[in-house]
């Protein structure tokens, strides 16, 4: 049973699908898994492929598309699907084919979406179907996701929220000088406004990193006139964005000091989850662990379909994210396996 799943695995493994792949690659997949009653929504260069029966309420969320394998030389060939001490090393084992996967072996006539837009700008994938169904008055009464979520074992922890997330341009303005003269340095200064942010005390909940520093000059002699600091800043609250901005703003007052922000997602809450007493005890039965609730991770593509759908359940389960994005990424062979299980004996038990 183990080997035709490898080889079951194997064939989505190897493709290259990164973000806004080809059209071919979802007519391989339909031909492979054999499923009817499909549709498929184009827009521009992303691709969704949906299988919706009316007869069932319930939708799996999932994407195709992987991210950049880096630069640096892997251990093991990126996409030859290997095998080795039971480990599969692949890009986007984890996020998300593993999953999927594991979804696509269970049935043919489950409902799902499949994009190739959620590692990109994710603004004509899940969040565009979400808003055609919402049209077509399509009633749901579950979302789930196979994003990585457990840490040690598959299924010890399940995520039914998930934190906001902003994106924050810090723009400081100086001089250009020369490296032998005494002048305002903009990067120190920069760094000094920096420190006294890190000062500020914030929620254990909540996370703030700066993801990327640069200037515009790359010259070794002098020191820029701007310097720029991005940084990403992960809430529960509204509330708690809102002090952030004013500690920004407070440590940036003056005149040559600027700061934009982009709302990249908000927080959902999905506490009257009518399926997470089942998804416990199925988890209980395969892998003999109580399973933990929480809301630490990225932002999924499951917010869009809480933009639309409040009212319905949420519930995000996959594999283990140690390796997630991620030189190296792997997976247990086992683990995939172990997942399509839970999501069989769920599935199997909800209708």
């Amino acid at each position: 049973m183990l080997i035709f799943f490898f080889y079951f695995l194997k064939f989505f493994l190897i493709k290259k699908t990164y973000s806004y792949c080809k059209e071919y690659f979802f007519f391989e997949i339909i031909k492979y898994i054999k499923i009817h009653n499909f549709e498929i929504i184009k827009n521009r260069n992303v691709i969704n492929l949906i299988l919706f029966n009316k007869n069932n309420n319930n939708i799996f969320i999932s994407h195709l598309d992987i991210v950049n394998e880096g630069y640096i030389k892997w251990i093991k060939p990126i996409f030859t699907c290997i095998c080795y001490k039971k480990k599969i090393f692949c890009r986007g084992v984890i996020d998300m084919k593993g999953g999927y996967c594991s979804f696509f072996y269970l049935s043919k006539k489950n409902n799902f979406i499949l994009t190739n837009d959620e590692e990109n700008l994710s603004i004509y994938g899940v969040q565009y179907v979400i808003n055609i169904f919402q049209k077509r008055k399509i009633k749901i009464n579950l979302f789930y996701s196979g994003e990585p979520t457990s840490k040690k074992i598959i299924g010890d922890n399940i995520k039914i929220s998930r934190r906001g997330s902003y994106n924050f341009l810090l723009i400081f303005i100086g001089k250009q000088k020369h490296c032998a003269y005494i002048g305002k340095n903009i990067i120190k200064y920069s760094i000094k406004k920096i420190l006294k942010l890190l000062k500020n005390k914030i929620d254990k909940k909540e996370i703030f990193s700066i993801n990327n520093n640069f200037s515009v000059s790359s010259l070794d002699n002098l020191t820029p006139n701007n310097y720029f600091i991005k940084i990403n800043y992960r809430f529960l609250e509204y509330k708690n964005i809102l002090n952030f901005k004013k500690k920004i703003f407070l440590i940036l007052i003056k005149k040559k000091n600027y700061f934009k922000w982009i709302f990249s997602g908000v927080p959902f809450f999905c506490y009257k989850n009518h399926y997470l007493t089942f998804l416990f005890d199925t988890i209980f039965y395969i892998q003999k662990i109580y399973s933990k609730i929480n809301f630490f991770g990225g932002t999924s593509d499951l917010r869009y379909c809480y933009y639309f759908y409040k009212k319905s359940n949420f519930f995000e389960l996959g594999l283990i994210n140690k390796t997630i994005h991620k030189i190296n990424e792997f997976s247990n062979i086992d683990n995939i396996y172990i997942l399509y299980l839970i999501y069989k004996f769920f599935n199997n038990g909800i209708k």
